[in-house]
């Protein structure tokens, strides 16, 4: 997955260097300086906390921020407090005093950032939006002298005069994704200032004189462009309207099986000289508990010249953190996660119902998809996907379906296949639910949805001929022993026959035997498609088309004779479909005349092992004898399948059972 990422320039210059995380955990390594929209893929609860160091002559180490963030579905929450942004300046004045000592006087500029709060929300996948207050504090006094005059003496104290000013700091970002490896941001600057705004008038002489003491906040925006050349690797440019840039690189690997990002910038500051005022070096660790960034900021200018109060009128303070006045400086941060839930690396986008379950079609099922869902890789690796499913009442346990690679941040069908319990019985129609789920790293699901299925009864079909079949070998036992029971009544008979006529005689005799004790009955469920197996249709002694389709398929499978389905489709919505049977004699074509010298009573086709052999067309709701259904069912698929195109044009198909 290609990272999103945020905006980062002068003043939203980012304290922990200007990179995205390229590691699974999704901790936030910016802060709000460089992430006005405030996202982050944090999984749940955040600590972070931050130590600064001012690398001077003298180094010193801070508590440089504390903060706890919260993500709730598609909201994110930060809340930080910052003891260590904080910045001091002091200007003295040294002047003589009339008994010609010196006397100085301390010019004290203070600046901190007291705390900040920022809420985003991910309104798309690829879009979110999100905004983000600071509070600050302004602390400016100033040393002067006050003239007293004694009697024999002028007398100099030294007086103290300061003011304080505290004010909100509001921005709104968003952040748009238009192509996987590209992301764009547009972010304000100083959108809301919300402050003691006195009027002139109610202020002090010398708060009035402060404020070009102020913390410059005039209004801009800053724009974004971060990019994915390949994964792992990223490029970024930001601008802010006030002319100031940054440009970085950063990339991601595996090191001994952890999770490292470097990154390296250059910043432009309208206000710093030289042109490229500084870089910024960052690497960080990250595993699925903690994340450490080590972080640092060389300016390119000589900050160790004194810098006259004039000098600070002048240039200003735009940001405490980034300035013409402080020094270089270097950031640790400790980012640990409070909860352990796994972010999602796969997502659920539909699942589609393909197919209610009928119990009888059990294998096919392991063939064909009961349900299709649409799947997306939230990550920015490719990753394999455990697809499982479980049907109340249906599966035994949780059925694993195929796995599927889906490639970093695409999108892809995932079909599912079921297993169902054997010998499951449903005596009536009902709504059971499935439960879907995709597992990557571990047995717990990266997502999972639910959907209703239609579980049908035992005697339920689907209307799909071929799936006759399964009705067919549902009762082979007892077909076997039938068809047996009833040769053996023809046994004289069959030896005197021509060897090669045996299988057609064998045919004709069940048949006839068939016709004796059968009836044709109408389906009695007209709602939906009901199929007997073949021992109920025996002892109801009857049956529809469907039914009696399958009793004699299975009556001659059961001894060895190839049958297949003629499937008669209806020519429309309010028509039916019938369906009756192709029978393998085991003729050659060549022995055809040995049954029939009328050509439009044979059909000549390949047998299971490829080889052509004379097939009948039988119509097995004639329930007379074996030549009358034998020549009704020869005129109907000469009729429809060869001279009407049948066979050619999809209106009629033959499904073998094999």
């Amino acid at each position: 997955m290609f990272m999103q990422n945020y905006t980062y320039s002068q003043v939203s210059f980012d304290l922990f260097g200007n990179m995205p995380n390229f590691s699974e955990a999704g901790f936030r390594i910016n802060t709000l300086e460089g992430n006005p929209v405030n996202f982050s893929r944090t999984k749940d609860w955040e600590f972070s906390m931050s130590l600064n160091s001012n690398l001077t002559s003298k180094i010193t180490n801070d508590l440089f921020q504390a903060s706890l963030a919260k993500r709730f579905k598609n909201h994110y929450i930060y809340a930080r407090y910052s003891p260590g942004i904080i910045k001091d300046f002091d200007f003295t004045k040294t002047e003589s005093k009339v008994d010609d000592s010196l006397q100085t006087y301390v010019t004290r500029l203070n600046y901190q950032e007291k705390y900040g709060f920022g809420y985003s929300y991910n309104v798309f996948r690829n879009l979110t939006a999100g905004f983000s207050f600071r509070y600050f504090q302004q602390n400016f006094s100033e040393e002067f002298p006050e003239f007293i005059a004694d009697t024999n003496r002028l007398v100099i104290n030294k007086q103290t005069e300061s003011v304080q000013k505290n004010f909100w700091k509001g921005d709104i970002g968003i952040e748009y994704s238009p192509l996987s490896n590209l992301n764009l941001s547009l972010s304000s600057l100083n959108l809301f200032i919300l402050g003691e705004n006195f009027s002139d008038d109610a202020k002090s002489d010398f708060e009035i004189k402060t404020n070009h003491f102020n913390i410059r906040t005039k209004k801009g925006a800053i724009l974004g462009v971060s990019y994915f050349p390949v994964e792992k690797l990223n490029l970024k440019f930001n601008y802010e309207t006030s002319n100031s840039f940054i440009a970085g690189i950063s990339t991601g690997f595996n090191l001994w099986g952890k999770d490292i990002s470097v990154g390296l910038s250059v910043l432009h500051d309208a206000f710093q000289e030289p042109t490229i005022a500084a870089v910024s070096p960052s690497i960080n660790y990250s595993n699925s508990i903690f994340s450490v960034t080590f972080s640092a900021i060389k300016y390119l200018s000589n900050r160790n010249k004194p810098k006259s109060l004039t000098t600070f009128r002048n240039y200003g303070v735009h940001s405490i953190t980034n300035n013409y006045f402080i020094n270089d400086q270097a950031y640790l941060s400790f980012n640990l996660a409070l909860s352990f839930i796994p972010e999602k690396s796969v997502k659920f986008l539909d699942v589609k119902i393909l197919r209610e379950i009928y119990p009888t079609l059990a294998d096919d099922y392991l063939t064909k998809p009961f349900a299709i869902a649409k799947v997306v890789n939230l990550s920015d690796k490719t990753i394999s996907v455990k697809p499982t499913s479980m049907i109340s009442e249906v599966n035994k346990e949780e059925i694993q379906s195929p796995e599927v690679t889906i490639p970093a941040k695409d999108t892809v069908d995932i079909p599912f296949y079921t297993i169902l319990n054997d010998n499951l019985v449903v005596q009536r129609r009902k709504i059971e639910q499935v439960n879907f789920n995709l597992i990557t790293s571990n047995n717990d699901p990266d997502d999972k949805i639910q959907r209703p299925i239609l579980v049908n009864d035992i005697h339920s079909w689907d209307g799909n001929v071929r799936d006759l079949k399964y009705f067919v070998q549902r009762d082979y036992n007892f077909s076997s022993n039938f068809s047996k029971m009833i040769l053996q009544n023809y046994r004289d008979s069959l030896r005197t026959k021509n060897p090669y006529l045996r299988n057609f005689y064998r045919i004709k005799y069940l048949f006839n035997t068939l016709a004796d004790k059968m009836q044709y009955v109408a389906d009695r469920r007209g709602s939906y498609d009901n199929v007997q197996f073949p021992s109920e249709t025996i002892e109801l002694k009857g049956g529809d088309c469907d039914d009696l389709s399958v009793i004699f398929s299975s009556l001659l499978e059961s001894i060895g004779i190839q049958t297949a389905f003629v499937d008669y489709k209806p020519d429309n919505d309010n028509d039916i479909g019938h369906v009756n049977l192709l029978i393998n004699t085991e003729l050659k074509p060549n022995q055809a005349q040995l049954i029939t010298s009328n050509d439009k009573k044979i059909f000549i086709r390949k047998n299971a092992d490829g080889k052509e052999q004379v097939w009948i067309p039988l119509e097995v709701t004639s329930l007379t004898n074996f030549e009358t259904a034998w020549k009704i069912g020869a005129d109907e698929f000469n009729k429809k399948a060869l001279e009407k195109f049948g066979l050619a044009k999809g209106k009629v198909a033959i499904d073998d059972l094999y």
